[in-house]
């Protein structure tokens, strides 16, 4: 799970800036809380805010962290992220970190680099009252220096090894937590089970993100098939049921796809275990290729509907609408986050799809005290604004401010009523977070 997020000098973030799940003392909804070890932190969270207020450089810098983590290495334009409206900061180092609960221990990860440099890295069992290193490493004037926990010295082996891992072994744009995890799993386990974190429990979604081969996904998994078949037609999409159709590449291709198919073929020859992902150019149809028993197999998703004589007529997914793709497309997130402890984090959920549907969506999940995942949105849904949906302390709002850098903060911050229509005092600018329209008259419009 997620415990708080905090960056410095990225993006639209100028200061150093705080995202948590720290529960208040609300006592709505409280299956939304969970409590492991010291800490209690909630199980959803929602980021309301203007078009440039920064709540997608939030969900967008968590996700330059988690793929700097996961490819073990630095970005190479660092100057990029960084806030441009001020000189002093593009001077300045960035700064990300991060909390998190893995494997029912919590931990703290943070990281500062500048000029392709990592300048610190640290890692530690976070605990209540203080925190247990694991590592830290640290560059100053070109010296690289690398302490582990007090513990890990116990022969002349372990500090000869932290020499050549600081002097020889470690880039400074390499990131040690990935470098342990691949190299020496065995030997930090604490920094193995932090990393796998980033690596299988973290799921950023972006807005134009999809899971690519979702008929192969549906097809492997029967029980998320089965979820797809309860899920979709209680939306009233027009879908009655969903199937996988699979067919051999050239009965799928035909003739006219020749050249097509003989590139695909060698594709997957050369590396079996991929999948390919074809997409029509007309109808947007996609197709899962994947070399299964021997041979290729495509394998595409068929949505059927009931027409006036009860009879089920077959659509491929190209002659649905674009929401109704977008709600297959959250199949596999929702699934895992109602049955696995993933953290699954969407920048514009309700995206090309109805407003009732995503309220509905949202509620399910939210009145569903057997979840097991978290999940965090950014969205400009307001009829999610419904504190018998998500408690104040869940609902986060970024506002811009007079020097263009972003500021985010919970309902929480203010006092309101457990019976307060809040989407009516949020559109009405009771709590920030809303844009500030110039006079349209003034462009003779």
């Amino acid at each position: 799970m997620l415990i708080r997020f905090v960056a410095k000098n990225i993006y639209s973030f100028k200061d150093e800036t705080e995202f948590n799940l720290f529960p208040n003392k609300t006592q709505r909804l409280k299956h939304h809380k969970v409590t492991i070890g010291d800490f209690e932190f909630l199980r959803y969270s929602a980021i309301y805010g203007a078009n440039g207020s920064g709540k997608s450089n939030l969900i967008k810098s968590i996700s330059l962290l988690e793929t700097m983590v996961e490819d073990g290495k630095l970005p190479s334009e660092i100057d990029d992220f960084k806030f441009k409206l001020d000189e002093v900061k593009l001077k300045a180092p960035i700064s990300l970190g991060v909390e998190l609960i893995a494997n029912n221990n919590a931990y703290f990860y943070t990281i500062t680099f500048d000029n392709g440099k990592i300048l610190n890295e640290y890692l530690a069992h976070s605990n209540k009252d203080n925190d247990e290193l694991i590592f830290e490493r640290n560059i100053n004037d070109d010296i690289q220096k690398i302490e582990f926990y007090k513990d890990y010295y116990k022969t002349e082996k372990e500090k000869l090894f932290a020499e050549v891992l600081a002097e020889k072994l470690v880039q400074p744009n390499e990131l040690l937590i990935t470098f342990l995890s691949k190299k020496y799993p065995e030997d930090f386990k604490s920094v193995k089970s932090a990393f796998n974190w980033f690596d299988d429990t973290l799921v950023i979604i972006k807005p134009d993100a999809r899971p690519g081969g979702i008929a192969h996904i549906l097809d492997k998994d029967v029980t998320m098939l089965d979820f797809a078949n309860k899920f979709i037609p209680s939306l009233n999409t027009g879908i009655s049921e969903i199937e996988i159709e699979k067919k051999k590449l050239e009965d799928f291709f035909g003739k006219e796809g020749a050249k097509l198919r003989k590139k695909l073929i060698e594709d997957l020859k050369n590396e079996p275990n991929k999948l390919s992902v074809a997409t029509h150019s007309e109808t947007g149809e996609e197709v899962a290729l994947i070399y299964e028993n021997d041979e290729i197999i495509a394998k595409r998703l068929i949505t059927k509907h009931t027409n006036s004589l009860g009879n089920r007529i077959e659509f491929n997914l190209g002659q649905e609408s674009d929401g109704t793709k977008r709600l297959i497309d959250y199949i596999p997130a929702f699934q895992e986050i109602i049955s696995n402890d993933k953290v699954y984090i969407i920048d514009e959920i309700e995206r090309s799809i109805h407003p009732m549907t995503i309220k509905e969506i949202v509620t399910k999940l939210t009145l569903n005290e057997q979840v097991k995942g978290q999940l965090i949105f950014s969205t400009h849904e307001s009829n999610l604004l419904d504190q018998n949906i998500l408690r104040p302390d869940e609902i986060w709002f970024a506002q811009k401010d007079i020097d263009g850098s972003s500021k985010i903060y919970p309902l929480s911050d203010f006092k309101i009523h457990n019976t307060i229509d809040i989407e009516n005092g949020y559109l009405k600018g009771r709590f920030g977070g809303i844009p500030f329209l110039g006079n349209l008259k003034d462009l003779n419009w």
